[in-house]
């Protein structure tokens, strides 16, 4: 099994509740109209992202979460297979997909076209961290964005390499080492 070190912190514990709060006023701001939009959370990362936007919202929001299978390890297998679907009904919703990173694209674009073809009235993409160079690499845009952040294999605040490191409450960056 290769070595693993925390090698630094890249969001601290009070810059992540900075962005919390920060993206919970975007998205009220743009949600203003909209009666009990739907947050999903795409699992496992993107439940400590979720339970914070949640509790910031201030406001009646319906939440459900999909779990979706993309990655081996530290490696992109390049296709989507859903492991847990959807208990809620999105036909003429307004939906807010949560996900702790985007890095290709690949599993927010796909979830994005997805709940548009289940009916969804609008989907906007909410990621806590960034990775990607540009804003639409990957051919996904999201809506609002916590952090930009390095493009190294991250963990913590849903992050893992795994199934390690997912509960730390800050992201790091994590070295392999033989």
């Amino acid at each position: 099994m290769s070595e693993m070190r925390l090698a630094r912190t890249v969001l601290s514990v009070d810059e992540i509740n900075q962005m919390v709060t920060r993206v919970a006023d975007e998205i009220n701001e743009v949600l203003v109209d909209v009666e009990r939009p739907v947050f999903i959370g795409v699992m496992k990362g993107a439940y400590m992202w979720m339970a914070d936007l949640m509790r910031a919202m201030n406001r009646e929001i319906e939440l459900d979460y999909i779990d979706v299978s993309s990655y081996v390890g530290d490696q992109s297998t390049g296709h989507i297979t859903i492991q847990r679907d959807l208990k809620v009904d999105l036909s003429d919703r307004t939906v807010v997909i949560l996900d702790e990173v985007v890095d290709s694209g690949l599993t927010l674009r796909y979830l994005k076209a997805d709940f548009e073809a289940r009916g969804a009235k609008k989907v906007y993409v909410a990621v806590a961290t960034d990775k990607r160079h540009s804003a639409s690499a990957g051919g996904i845009t999201p809506d609002f964005i916590g952090a930009h952040v390095p493009d190294e294999f991250l963990v913590g605040y849903g992050m893992d390499y795994n199934e390690y490191y997912r509960g730390l409450p800050y992201v790091a960056v994590l070295e392999l080492s033989e």
